[in-house]
């Protein structure tokens, strides 16, 4: 026992160690070049006022409104089936799983906390949710990166069914090496006296049994949510300066042989997406899928985000992150395969990536999703309902099989 504390008192002072040491480093590097350091942060301020928050705030303030109301709840029977039977999860993963397709990171790993918080998911459940849910705002892949970066937004449409559908591949991979189907605390165990009715009724008077539990006013939701949801999003803009200067460091004085989008890659993707979309590469195939790849493996500031929100509902780092490994080879290798039946379709995708030097002039430039707001908000709901109704029919199918 006294063996076992001096061990993890020694890995703790080891870790304290090489974290200050770090951190002093970084600062060293700031102080030294402080030109450099001041403009990584205003670039990473820029991008996440004019695309993170515009692309994520009212969808994360309509995400808390919705669970209270519970939409969660129902959601979770009428795609019961389907988590169960493909991912071996329980049924409230799928409003889960619709909220991180749909918003982006964090806004799956906030759900999942939301939903373990009120005591509807186990801390397995929950921690294995909020790694399936971790996905690419599909905002910043069809504006930002499609029509803003790459100047085609058919190759937007094309990197985001390829994140979507490898993303659902490596949680069904996933799913193969789990035996149980669903742990203590699943959404659908409360609504079994209740089920010699249709499925719409079930969905329905499990939602009104969640939003009685609620029991908030719409003023005070109305108010926690905005507080909650900008809560969230300061931590993620904290996360991307931090990383927008350690990517700036490391570029210039640790790792300038490698190529620029590479520690850019590791470390923050909004960065990386337009680090890629101007570099050089021997062939467009190559260069989609190497930002395929990057949006899957979503960069460590991203995956700290989901980390934190879910420090107490039992996420492991290392399942989040050889989950991040496998979506992003299985985007990797996807995209190369669907290059050129895609490209077949749409000759006009070949000019929109950069295969020559890139021209000095194009690096301040950032999008901006604020002047299309009212249309980011409909998309994105139009999204959203696509999704669920696309869940409810495959559940529904499945449903049927079985019987």
């Amino acid at each position: 026992m006294n063996k076992g504390n001096a061990t993890k008192t020694q890995s703790g002072f080891a870790s304290t160690v090489l974290l200050g040491a770090a951190a002093f480093l970084l600062v060293l590097a700031v102080v030294s070049a402080p030109e450099p350091a001041f403009q990584a942060t205003l670039q990473a301020l820029k991008l996440w006022w004019n695309i993170v928050f515009p692309a994520l705030l009212p969808f994360l303030v309509l995400v808390e409104i919705l669970m209270a109301y519970g939409f969660a709840h129902g959601a979770g029977v009428l795609l019961d089936p389907l988590m169960r039977k493909l991912f071996k999860l329980p049924g409230s993963g799928g409003w889960v799983l619709i909220t991180g397709m749909t918003a982006g990171f964090p806004a799956g790993a906030q759900a999942a906390a939301s939903m373990h918080r009120q005591g509807d998911l186990g801390p397995g459940e929950a921690g294995r949710l909020a790694a399936m849910a971790h996905f690419c705002n599909p905002m910043t892949i069809l504006v930002v990166i499609g029509t803003g970066l790459l100047h085609q937004p058919a190759a937007g449409y094309l990197l985001l069914i390829v994140h979507w559908l490898t993303g659902l591949l490596a949680a069904w991979l996933f799913s193969l090496f789990r035996k149980t189907p669903h742990g203590r605390n699943d959404v659908a165990k409360p609504n079994k006296p209740a089920r010699q009715g249709s499925l719409l009724k079930r969905a329905a008077a499990a939602a009104l049994e969640a939003h009685k539990r609620d029991g908030r006013s719409f003023g005070r939701l109305l108010g926690d949510s905005v507080t909650r949801s900008v809560q969230t999003l300061m931590m993620a803009g904290g996360f991307i300066l931090l990383f927008a200067v350690l990517t700036r460091v490391l570029s210039e004085n640790v790792l300038p042989l490698l190529p620029s989008y590479f520690t850019s890659g590791l470390l923050e993707i909004h960065l990386a997406s337009a680090s890629i979309s101007s570099s050089a590469f021997t062939n467009s195939a190559m260069q989609l899928a190497v930002l395929s790849a990057v949006l899957a493996w979503s960069g460590i500031s991203a995956q700290l985000q989901s980390l934190s929100l879910m420090r107490d509902a039992g996420l492991s780092w290392s399942y989040f992150i050889l989950k991040r490994i496998v979506h992003s080879l299985l985007a990797f290798l996807v995209m190369l395969a669907c290059w050129k039946p895609a490209s077949s379709l749409s000759a006009a995708i070949v000019p929109a990536f950069r295969t020559e030097p890139p021209q000095t002039g194009q690096k301040g430039n950032i999008f901006n999703l604020w002047t299309g707001f009212p249309s980011v908000l409909q998309t994105q709901i139009a999204f959203f309902l696509l999704i669920a109704a696309a869940l409810w029919v495959i559940s529904s199918i499945i449903v049927r099989v079985r019987r």
